[in-house]
């Protein structure tokens, strides 16, 4: 099996791309098919067309191999987070799922919600460097760039989750503000 992979390499690794971008894509749409939850700004402002536009990341084993790696990887690890959220927000629909969060920030602290995303995103990416360590040279072993690809899902982690949270809070904090703009969603399920 590892033969006809390291065989098939960009092939391979194009399908693997693949199947990470659409789980990231699918998992979204599972719990925001409005994109109103959606940490990614980019994608929250450019939408459904956009993220599908991501799939084209699927041909970067063809250009470069490390960076088709850290993609890989980050992607997985995105495609992994989304799905743990998927039964909740199916099971409350996204507009209660949304006024959820909105009704913790309005009770909490932002730095409290600050505080345990950071502590998390710092042990992501030091997952991420342990890995490089043991794989310290970049031209000669994958892992350094597998490494690289969990420190890059703990920084744009952090990056969107921390700025959710800012936006989150700041809207939770408003004078007269019932609950977020959320349209709820006809994909809930019974």
């Amino acid at each position: 099996m590892s033969a006809f992979f390291f065989d098939h390499l960009k092939p391979c690794l194009c399908v693997l791309l693949l199947i990470s971008r659409l789980g990231d894509i699918l998992s979204t749409y599972m719990v925001t098919p409005s994109l109103a939850l959606e940490a990614n700004p980019i994608v929250k402002k450019l939408g459904w067309p956009f993220a599908w536009l991501t799939l084209v990341v699927c041909f970067a084993p063809y250009v470069s191999i490390q960076a088709s790696l850290p993609l890989l990887v980050a992607s997985l690890l995105v495609s992994a987070s989304n799905s743990a959220k998927i039964w909740m927000a199916r099971a409350m629909g996204e507009a209660e799922y949304g006024r959820l969060l909105f009704r913790l920030a309005s009770t909490s602290r932002l730095s409290h919600a600050l505080l345990a995303t950071w502590i998390s995103c710092f042990f992501m990416m030091l997952t991420g460097a342990v890995i490089c360590l043991f794989y310290p040279d970049p031209a000669a072993d994958p892992g350094f760039w597998l490494g690289g690809g969990v420190v890059l899902y703990g920084v744009v982690l952090g990056g969107y989750t921390t700025r959710a949270f800012i936006r989150l809070f700041a809207a939770a904090k408003r004078p007269r503000v019932q609950a977020p703009p959320v349209i709820d969603s006809p994909a809930r399920v019974p």
